[in-house]
């Protein structure tokens, strides 16, 4: 555990907000699912396209950084880039610095099918913002 826990015995109201917010994490998962389901992929392919758009500038990832990302073994991280690459969603390139180190870039084909279900996604939670913003309450309010 952390050492920034207090140890302070948590409140019926602090149980409440923890609950309120796992059901607020499972209803956006469910709804996630069934948003790539409609779409034809699967939520560990989005959040590897995802991953790999994010990464800030122009800078890419490596397929153990997407490993590292999406907590997901070195060797699985390989066998998924194989799959999104088979599937023309992403494609490799070779580092200029490491010339033996494959960087992974998405392809138009990656980024446009990204898009199409991020923006739900983000709408998604643009309008869940308050709800999940408000779980916890304002700062020192839940005595």
């Amino acid at each position: 555990m952390s050492g920034d826990v207090t140890n302070k015995p948590l409140s019926q109201a602090d149980y409440e907000a923890l609950a309120r917010f796992r059901q607020a994490l499972r209803n956006f998962m469910a709804f996630s699912d069934s948003q790539l389901e409609a779409v034809g992929m699967g939520p560990q392919r989005y959040q590897a396209l995802l991953a790999i758009k994010a990464k800030p500038g122009d800078a890419l990832v490596s397929v153990g950084e997407l490993a590292e990302l999406l907590l997901i073994k070195p060797n699985t991280a390989a066998e998924l880039v194989n799959r999104l690459e088979a599937a023309g969603l992403i494609e490799r390139v070779r580092d200029p610095v490491d010339r033996r180190r494959a960087l992974l870039s998405l392809t138009a084909a990656g980024a446009a099918k990204l898009d199409e279900v991020a923006q739900i996604h983000f709408a998604k939670l643009q309008e869940s913002r308050s709800t999940i913003m408000n779980l916890f309450g304002q700062p020192g309010s839940a005595e």
